[in-house]
């Protein structure tokens, strides 16, 4: 999935009552429906573009392809068989990027132990888990920090499209 797209969506001050689960379907029906349409037409209530130091209102994004091809002022309508995603009571921002992860583990009460008692395959097997996890938190792309290898194998199946995950930069194995 290389060049994959995710955007953060966030509701609007006046909107905070929307649950969490609903602004992850329509992230997730966005992310299915960009695969089969010519185009995505997003229509933004707020963009955080990270070039403007603020939000900017009522934006149209262009999805071709998964990637972003243009954003635009107003809400500009779809043609033909492109999609329709509508946010305009939600702020749009980029994916966030995680600069010191360790994606073979995750902090908890037995993180010690588990050193001891799981095999690479739960290992990689709870990996999986954590790197779905940060992507549908908003990270598309983490720096991991080195692991026992299972770090570089997700990093492989994650590239090749086998698994959903962020963009993984590894320093590979640890000392």
């Amino acid at each position: 999935m290389s060049g994959r797209l995710l955007l953060i969506i966030l509701p609007d001050l006046k909107s905070m009552t929307v649950p969490m689960k609903y602004i992850l379907t329509l992230l997730l029906g966005f992310l299915t429906t960009s695969v089969y349409c010519q185009k995505v037409i997003i229509h933004a209530g707020s963009v955080l573009d990270g070039i403007q130091n603020k939000a900017v209102k009522s934006q149209t994004i262009i999805v071709e392809d998964g990637k972003i091809t243009s954003i635009v002022p107003g809400f500009q309508a779809p043609v033909g068989e492109d999609s329709l995603v509508d946010l305009k009571s939600m702020t749009v921002l980029p994916g966030l990027i995680d600069m010191h992860v360790h994606v073979e583990g995750e902090t908890s009460p037995d993180r010690y132990l588990k050193t001891f008692t799981q095999n690479p395959a739960d290992v990689a097997y709870d990996a999986a888990i954590y790197m779905e996890r940060t992507l549908m938190s908003g990270f598309t792309t983490v720096r991991d920090m080195g692991g026992s290898g299972v770090n570089i194998s997700l990093r492989n199946a994650i590239n090749q499209g086998k698994m959903k995950g962020p963009r993984i930069l590894s320093a590979e194995k640890a000392l």
